[in-house]
């Protein structure tokens, strides 16, 4: 049997936006992707439900943030068998952890509209410090999009235990890929 990997990826960064004051995520334009590998194939997903609360206050990051919430049981593997898999207590144990959550608690400015939001995340009622860095730009429609990425170390989370643990088998690394669209505000 094979099966994917998962990975949580925590789009959090994705604070976005040259504006203040509390900003609406447009869900249908952004995403929470992740690449593992497992026996050297790579593996792709996202996660299908995740909510955004973000506040970015260029000129006072003190006052911005970015928390989100992952429906862990919307993982999206493109196979029905391995989106079961991971479900379970090996992987992500959605029955007892259904939701990973990460919450900054500062945001850098890096220069050249790059910055970096630092925070801690929660999978499988294990947190860690994570960092994020962050690209901010304009499209087209005048919209902010925040896109940045950052590796996750699944062991470090339990995700994708005993047989599974072995890096040989699913590797330890999974980069996780957020891209937040934010409207104006009006």
């Amino acid at each position: 049997m094979r099966f994917r990997s998962f990975i949580p990826s925590l789009g959090m960064m994705l604070l976005a936006a040259g504006q203040a004051g509390a900003q609406g995520v447009l869900i249908d334009k952004s995403e929470i992707r992740f690449q593992s590998k497992q026996m050297g194939a790579n593996v792709e997903g996202r996660f299908r439900r995740w909510k955004a609360n973000i506040v970015f206050v260029p000129k006072d990051l003190g006052r911005s943030k970015a928390d989100f919430d992952i429906e862990l049981g919307s993982i999206d593997l493109a196979s029905d068998e391995s989106e079961t898999e991971v479900k379970r207590p090996l992987w992500f144990d959605t029955a007892k952890f259904p939701v990973a959550h990460f919450a900054s608690s500062a945001i850098k400015d890096l220069g050249g509209d790059k910055y970096e939001v630092a925070g801690q995340l929660t999978v499988k009622g294990i947190t860690r410090d994570a960092v994020v860095p962050i690209t901010l730009k304009k499209d087209a429609t005048g919209n902010s999009v925040a896109e940045g990425s950052f590796t996750l170390k699944r062991l470090d989370y339990k995700i994708g235990e005993g047989q599974w643990a072995d890096p040989n088998t699913v590797a330890n690394d999974v980069v996780v890929r957020i891209r937040m669209v934010l409207p104006p505000l009006k």
